[in-house]
């Protein structure tokens, strides 16, 4: 493990969502859903509803921290997993649950300070936390999610600021820490005086439904909760949340949140309200999780079929992605391109690792989105990128 170290981002999240929506690709890369993913029939009538209901208030200014009857809905929701204490009052509306993170780094991190993560990491996470010029302490996963051993070792020894870790169908590794480890995890960082960040953005695709977030073991004044209705309902929507923690977290988080863009968006905030209102959230994500299991099946047979021995990939317990680790022989510059060039794209695994600068570590893994590509499509390029890599040997 190293010592904690400043770094720059190894991938820039500007060139990942570039090329979502570039055609002619099979693209396994950006990890986003498929249109047919999405509950279009549903909220074209959430939107139909919120027009006739709310009208022009929808396209003026509102509060800060959000609508107030969503944050109703979105608080019922938590105390149905567990959080005891979840209330409106404590929840605040973001842009995505990107500007969740990026405003609670800014307001508990100093450039120099400490940030712990997992590693592999979301690449987006790593260049928020080169951006708020902290030094990064990566935490190694294995199987089981985070190595809890190792964690309460590297934050008695280094009291990062903060450890960002996402608890549920963790991106890249799939990772889901189980109730038990959830609950050791927020004594760790209680012990220690870490505040915990828990971003909880795929917890309801998990085939068996969302379980109790850390945030269920805490009062607020060890977890910070984040999460999104991206790859749930909508990416475009943008609507995502933050329950900071403590009073004063709270209402320094909101300030900063109004300081980037005075409120997020009235008439995404509206149509989702008016989607939950309507029960078409539970309904929709039975359907999700049928599909993200169909697909997942799909690629794990094909990565079976066509990637060379020594190929490992763990079945996650739900979700769209699936974390390939490669023969150690394979050199994944030379399979990007070789990939490329037969139209298929996939995200490398170096972009989920934070190193020091000019250490030069071979990355051997892979992530694969299963969710964007039609079906045919996802088979296929499973099975070219297999081609290219086995050619290798």
């Amino acid at each position: 493990m190293h010592e904690p170290f400043l770094f720059q981002a190894p991938a820039r999240l500007v060139d990942f969502m570039r090329q979502a929506d570039q055609p002619g690709l099979i693209n396994l890369a950006a990890g986003v859903p498929g249109l047919d993913a999405l509950p279009f029939p549903a909220l074209r009538a959430a939107a139909e509803q919120a027009f006739a209901s709310e009208g022009a208030a929808m396209f003026a200014y509102h509060h800060p921290e959000g609508d107030h009857a969503l944050r109703t809905l979105l608080a019922q929701r938590l105390a149905k997993r567990g959080v005891a204490d979840a209330a409106s009052d404590r929840i605040v509306t973001t842009t995505g649950c990107t500007q969740a993170l990026a405003a609670l780094l800014s307001v508990l991190v100093r450039p120099g300070e400490i940030v712990a993560c997992e590693a592999p990491a979301y690449y987006g996470l790593l260049e928020l936390i080169a951006e708020a010029g902290a030094r990064v302490l990566p935490l190694p996963v294995n199987g089981a999610g985070l190595d809890l051993d190792a964690t309460e070792a590297a934050l008695e020894r280094w009291k990062p600021k903060c450890l960002v870790v996402c608890t549920s169908l963790s991106n890249p590794s799939g990772a889901t820490l189980t109730e038990a480890h959830r609950e050791r995890l927020v004594g760790i960082c209680r012990a220690s005086g870490v505040r915990l960040i828990e971003d909880d953005i795929y917890a309801e695709l998990l085939d068996s439904g969302a379980p109790k977030p850390c945030r269920a073991f805490d009062d607020g004044s060890t977890v910070s909760f984040v999460t999104s209705f991206s790859k749930t309902v909508s990416p475009g929507l943008r609507v995502g949340y933050c329950l900071a923690g403590t009073p004063e977290l709270h209402d320094a988080f909101a300030a900063r949140k109004c300081q980037l863009d005075l409120h997020s968006s009235v008439l995404s905030e509206v149509v989702l309200r008016t989607f939950l209102a309507r029960d078409s959230l539970d309904p929709h994500l039975a359907w999700l999780r049928e599909r993200n299991l169909r697909r997942r099946t799909l690629a794990l047979e094909a990565i079976g079929r066509s990637f060379p021995p020594g190929t490992e990939v763990d079945a996650p317990w739900g979700g769209y992605m699936l974390w390939v680790r490669l023969p150690d022989w394979v050199y994944l510059a030379e399979v990007t391109r070789a990939a490329r060039a037969a139209g298929v794209v996939f995200a490398g695994g170096s972009a989920f690792f934070a190193v020091p600068q000019g250490e030069n570590r071979p990355a051997f893994q892979m992530r694969l989105n299963c969710a964007r590509a039609a079906e045919p499509d996802l088979e296929r390029g499973v099975e070219i990128l297999g081609k290219i890599v086995s050619g290798l040997d």
